[in-house]
């Protein structure tokens, strides 16, 4: 049987591992500010708005950016910020990763 070759390794190539985020915010989203913040928004909004917007009553899961931090959002602004569930902010999420719903303002 032919032995598998060695991986090489191109120094001006950059690793990069597994899963791992471009712009990764984790720190922003476990400090203390962005949860004190969630939690209120959570409280003043506790329907997802895009089910709403379809006649559906869903409870909030996740405070969502409208404009992504990457994008140059505000990060602790609630005119930038919407109340969505998991299903309605995995949809948005995705589409943003590959470059779309990206908005302006």
């Amino acid at each position: 049987m032919a032995k598998k070759p060695e991986k090489i390794q191109r120094s001006w190539v950059p690793q990069r591992r597994a899963f791992e985020r471009e712009n990764n915010n984790q720190e922003f989203y476990n400090s203390w500010p962005w949860r004190k913040f969630a939690k209120r928004f959570k409280a003043n909004n506790p329907l997802c708005v895009k089910c709403l917007e379809k006649d559906l009553v869903v409870p909030v899961k996740v405070v969502d950016h409208i404009t992504p931090i990457k994008a140059g959002g505000a990060k602790l602004d609630e005119s930038n910020c919407q109340s969505l569930c998991a299903s309605c902010h995995n949809s948005k999420s995705s589409g943003e990763s590959r470059g779309y719903g990206v908005k302006s303002r």
